[in-house]
């Protein structure tokens, strides 16, 4: 005689031995005693949840010799031929394979007809959201108002995909997960049944694995009989379902807080050399971060986190080593990763690089500790608590933020500089505590770069002609004297082709006779190397030494310092703020 698996031999067929469905089961229980049973019933929910099976139930129940009736008898010719798919009454249609108009056009002509034997003419359609719109149109009529002798019954692990139509003629019934310890309770009953033994951590194990549906832990189960026989131990249920133990997701974790990715890379070696299937492994790990960011976060999460007795322990401990928001960063990234593992022809590249990522990578910070930082510093400060000189050591590489930041230090009030006054001689306001950076409101004076009277003449020439005064800003001048006035401008370049022009010569001309009160001869020169700087050149140079110095006073600044001390940071830009 051939076999039949647990799952088949241990289906309910009777609304009691149904379990982890009490709201569908009552609610169906009185629509039958109340006569108040609906023309067509849509079951929802995920797989191996009893969708189907209490769909047999119903049928019977309907069609029972003795009912309709809440207990069928499973012994009348109606119920067992109910059981055994056999009835000429009761048809189960696969949805998946009869999804054609056609298909539907034949069950509602067949409709029509009175049952052969039965009470009531009744269609199972499972997987009902595989039929075709143009089935489901088809459909839509009978389905609203069909004839008395007609029922019914969807099922669908999908009823998003199902058309609002078809919904609002249904009542639909939404069927639970089943809680991974009343799925621990039936396995225990069917292993004593069976003259079977596992040890309670491997039920522990298969119930969680079969993620609240019924049919998975018993086909979980056959398994675990088919491997090891009828006494088996948890180690035995880890190589049968091919489990990864939680230590080794503790231990991954675990060497990517402390930052060792030489052993992270030798688990990764370890576990491909083993066989593990890569993504139901970093599924694991995804959980076990779920696990740590409930134990960090709430106060009493045992309730919510479905893992062996002797693990919690280890979790509660393990959560405490990293902040909440360093366990959200690992697993975003976990979770990108697990995205990019099935369209990646190197899973095992992918979850490598996603650890070592995760090992290099700085932890983030709360922005409450940032601000609370940000406000001891100014306390500091305020207080005269920061001394002048402050050689404070980098940060090691862990408490740096990995982000340049743009620090605009403050300057006291001070008044204006004079006109020929230096950086150097420019003194700010006596500072409270600190030195505040000065600011360099005024190129220095560029006297005795140039021969006497050229910054006049410019000065004149711009007020008068801006164009003219421009080119003159890149003229190096050689010789200034009533006499003569000769200049050099770089050859070939748009301010040496403008000076050569005969208007501007002339105007030129005409404004050194104004400053000399004579006539002038002009000369124009191919500007050599040693012929020195130009105006512009000049004021560049002053402003490039200006924001030199400002950069150094910032640097040595004691907030500038002790800012970075906290944050780790780097100084990007400086700039002045100067409050009235």
């Amino acid at each position: 005689m051939s076999y039949l698996v647990l799952a088949r031999k241990w289906r309910p067929v009777t609304f009691d031995e149904v379990i982890g469905q009490q709201g569908v089961i009552q609610t169906l229980k009185n629509a039958i005693g109340l006569d108040r049973v609906a023309h067509a019933y849509l079951f929802c929910g995920a797989r191996g949840v009893g969708k189907t099976s209490v769909a047999r139930i119903l049928a019977k129940a309907l069609n029972c010799e003795k009912g309709p009736t809440t207990e069928p008898d499973n012994s009348c010719s109606s119920c067992k031929e109910i059981t055994s798919g056999h009835s000429s009454d009761v048809f189960e249609i696969d949805g998946a394979s009869n999804t054609g108009v056609d298909d539907v056009r034949s069950l509602r002509d067949n409709s029509r007809y009175l049952p052969a034997s039965s009470r009531f003419k009744i269609y199972i359609i499972d997987e009902v959201h595989m039929l075709s719109t143009s089935a489901f149109n088809a459909l839509l009529k009978t389905l609203e108002e069909p004839p008395a002798h007609v029922k019914f019954i969807f099922a669908t692990t999908e009823p998003h995909k199902i058309p609002l139509t078809v919904l609002s003629r249904c009542q639909r019934f939404d069927f639970k997960r089943i809680p991974s310890d009343v799925i621990l309770d039936h396995l225990r009953k069917i292993l004593a049944a069976e003259g079977a033994e596992i040890e309670e951590t491997g039920l522990q194990l298969i119930a969680r694995e079969a993620s609240g549906s019924v049919r998975d832990s018993l086909s979980l189960t056959d398994q675990v009989l088919a491997f090891a026989g009828d006494k088996i131990s948890t180690e035995q249920v880890y190589q049968a379902l091919g489990l990864t133990r939680s230590g080794i997701f503790a231990e991954v974790i675990s060497h990517v807080v402390d930052n060792r990715p030489d052993q992270l890379m030798l688990l990764v070696e370890k576990l491909f050399d083993e066989g593990h299937d890569l993504k139901r492994f970093l599924e694991g790990l995804l959980w076990h971060i779920r696990h740590l960011i409930l134990y960090r976060s709430l106060k009493n999460p045992d309730a919510l986190v479905d893992v062996l007795e002797e693990d919690r322990r280890g979790l509660a401990e393990q959560a405490q080593k990293a902040p909440t928001l360093r366990w959200h960063q690992i697993f975003d990234v976990l979770a990108r990763a697990l995205e990019d593992l099935p369209r990646s022809p190197y899973p095992r590249l992918v979850l490598e690089i996603a650890l070592l990522r995760l090992a290099a990578i700085e932890p983030l910070l709360d922005i409450a500790d940032v601000l609370e930082r940000v406000e001891q510093l100014s306390k500091k400060f305020d207080s005269g608590a920061l001394p002048q000189n402050q050689n404070n050591p980098r940060p090691a590489r862990n408490e740096r933020l990995s982000e340049r930041v743009q620090f605009v230090p403050p300057i006291a009030k001070q008044p204006p500089p004079k006109k020929n006054d230096s950086p150097a001689a420019i003194k700010p306001a006596e500072p409270i505590k600190a030195e505040p950076i000065k600011e360099a409101t005024e190129a220095p004076s560029s006297q005795g770069k140039f021969p006497e009277g050229w910054e006049k003449l410019v000065a004149l020439v711009s007020k008068r002609r801006p164009s003219l005064g421009s080119v003159l800003n890149h003229a190096c001048p050689l010789e200034l004297s009533a006499q003569k006035v000769r200049i050099s401008l770089q050859p070939g370049s748009f301010f040496a082709d403008q000076m050569k022009t005969s208007r501007n010569m002339q105007e030129l001309e005409g404004f050194c006779r104004e400053l000399f009160g004579q006539d002038t001869q002009l000369v124009v020169e191919d500007r050599q190397a040693e012929d020195g700087v130009t105006l512009a050149q000049s004021w560049e140079q002053d402003k490039q030494d200006a924001e030199d110095q400002m950069r150094s006073q910032a640097l040595s600044h004691p907030m500038v310092k002790e800012a970075i001390k906290i944050f780790g940071a780097e100084v990007d830009t400086i700039k002045t703020s100067q409050k009235e």
